[in-house]
């Protein structure tokens, strides 16, 4: 016996690409510039996606070179003298600490060594 499935939906075609002015790719990137803004929300706002706000602000540094510029100034940094950490005794823990993660089952008592801890956890977490 011979079936031939076919689907029961035929996938849609897809239709042109927008074209976007020259000044609404300025406007959106002059936009996505300003201090605090989401270029998410700002793509959203305009029904685009939010990669092709990136590459317009590519195609557009000369917008923002001098935000650029200001943005990767470093700041200054002072350095200061701090007692030495491992000098200080290492904190007791007690108690009991139980951990399910699908069928395996993980108790610690008292002090864990931390670093042991993570490569457990980095086997048992997915």
């Amino acid at each position: 016996m011979d079936t031939k499935i076919q689907p029961l939906t035929t996938p849609r075609k897809r239709g042109p690409y927008r074209q976007h002015s020259t000044e609404f790719k300025r406007e959106v990137v002059a936009r996505s510039l300003v201090a605090g803004a989401s270029v998410s929300r700002l793509a959203q706002e305009f029904n685009i996606n939010a990669n092709q706000v990136f590459t317009w602000r590519r195609q557009f540094a000369d917008l923002h070179g001098a935000v650029n510029a200001a943005a990767a100034a470093l700041m200054p940094v002072t350095v200061l003298d701090s007692p030495d950490v491992a000098a200080k005794p290492a904190l007791s823990a007690s108690g009991v600490m139980l951990l399910t993660v699908g069928r395996a089952q993980l108790r610690l008592e008292g002090g864990v060594d931390a670093v042991a801890l993570a490569q457990v956890l980095a086997r048992l977490l997915p």
